[in-house]
């Protein structure tokens, strides 16, 4: 099942798992409205670049670059760099702006998707 995968790769995860935590705390603050969720879901961002940049150390390091991992990387990338501060702000303020502010907060995450699909092409 893990056949192919690498150490880099698990590190990814982390990144990926920082943007997923970060979705779940920024949708806690909007229901429980308590700062702490709100700073712990800002907080995952940088966490979630301290893994990125160390999956790819890591990566070239091993000298296990692989096309699993540069397509696993852009995905926890649009997790933890798109979704997850796109979420994080429409749960603080946009939400208020109704359809505009959804449509915002999309429009973040699309270009941040676009712009890492068009790094691996």
């Amino acid at each position: 099942m893990l056949r192919g995968f690498h150490l880099a790769d698990f590190i990814t995860l982390g990144n990926a798992a920082c943007g997923m935590l970060s979705v779940l705390l920024a949708m806690l603050f909007m229901a429980s409205g308590q700062l702490r969720h709100f700073l712990l879901s800002a907080a995952m961002t940088p966490l979630a670049f301290v893994f990125d940049v160390f999956d790819g150390k890591v990566a070239r390091w091993r000298h296990q670059h692989s096309p699993l991992g540069r397509e696993l990387d852009s995905l926890a990338d649009v997790i933890s760099f798109g979704v997850a501060p796109s979420m994080l702000v429409y749960q603080w303020t946009l939400h208020r702006l109704g359809l505009v502010g959804l449509i915002a907060s999309f429009v973040f995450t699309a270009f941040g998707a676009v712009r890492l699909a068009r790094f691996n092409v």
